[in-house]
């Protein structure tokens, strides 16, 4: 799963990008212009402490690395955890995210 990591790159995504949110995060997304998509993921210190943070992100990982629908249409994705992420189970999390993906998935057909 190649990852956003470059500040710029998380710039662009929050400035240009269009964003769907639940309770549990806010899915923003923008056009990379490559063949794949790329995946970045904040979780602020709302969220509480660093074991939790990193609880969190291994988390939303996790569902990535098992989701088999990648969209395939070359988005950059931000996945920002809200407050409520750090107590929602991992199967709560995962259907709040395939959720928002299919929202990311359904935007691309639109777009086509």
């Amino acid at each position: 799963m190649p990852t956003l990591r470059a500040r710029e790159d998380f710039a662009r995504i929050s400035e240009e990008g269009h964003a769907r949110s639940d309770r549990l995060m806010v899915v923003r997304f923008v056009p990379n212009g490559r063949d794949h998509d790329r995946f970045g993921i904040s979780t602020g210190r709302h969220l509480g402490g660093a074991v939790q943070r990193n609880r969190v992100r291994r988390r939303f990982r996790e569902i990535l690395r098992r989701s088999a629908n990648d969209t395939g249409h070359g988005w950059d994705i931000l996945i920002v955890a809200r407050p409520p992420a750090g107590e929602a189970s991992f199967d709560e999390l995962r259907a709040a995210l395939e959720r928002l993906l299919g929202i990311v998935r359904r935007s691309v057909k639109v777009a086509s």
